[in-house]
């Protein structure tokens, strides 16, 4: 086959389904490190300026290498991702549910570590972020109850602190089941106090 050879395919019109994966991989290129800023935002121009896949091809030259039979065929990774979603999404779901159940031996620092190392935007950084809230929540529940628990001296309290101390233990599991499943869960007590000092978009 020649190289010069253009398969049909490549005058075919861009999709937004092939838009919107060429986008997706651009800015995982650019969260990974590839690319520079002002590179990012040229290609992304490319991208969004594409109107046959020919075009679109070209705002990924030069950053990933292409056969030349792959380029005749029409081939190229904005068409198919490096990694399957299905692969990637399984991975996402066990540290999203990692990151949840660390804290019953960790407290805030398994959610926060996992936050700090997971790509921004992803379902395991949105998990880790809501884990790690919760948390925060749950210190701030139980030490405003216990100080009033001193200073009053009321019997209630010792059954709150256990309620509570139930409460937590529960609802740290079911998010890390539910992280585990895949689903965008939202943490009841969490709907009830807005406090998110890490964001979970």
């Amino acid at each position: 086959m020649n190289a010069a050879y253009e398969h049909p395919s490549l005058r075919l019109t861009v999709t937004t389904e092939q838009r919107d994966r060429a986008e997706a991989w651009l800015k995982d290129a650019y969260a990974d490190g590839r690319v520079s800023e002002a590179e990012f935002d040229q290609r992304m121009g490319q991208v969004l300026g594409a109107v046959t896949r020919k075009d679109l091809n070209e705002a990924f030259y030069g950053l990933v290498t292409v056969p030349v039979p792959s380029q005749a065929l029409g081939v190229h990774p904005a068409y198919q991702p490096i990694i399957r979603p299905e692969v990637r999404q399984q991975a996402g779901r066990g540290t999203a549910g990692f990151a949840h159940f660390s804290a019953l031996f960790s407290w805030i620092v398994g959610p926060a570590i996992v936050f700090a190392l997971s790509r921004p935007g992803s379902f395991t950084r949105k998990e880790a972020a809501k884990a790690f809230n919760f948390q925060l929540i749950a210190m701030i529940a139980f030490v405003v109850v216990a100080i009033v628990g001193g200073i009053t001296g009321l019997s209630i309290f010792d059954w709150i602190m256990p309620l509570m101390w139930l409460g937590w233990l529960v609802l740290t599991i079911v998010g890390g089941a539910k992280a585990l499943q895949g689903e965008n869960w939202r943490n009841p007590v969490k709907q009830v106090l807005k406090l998110e000092v890490l964001s979970e978009k």
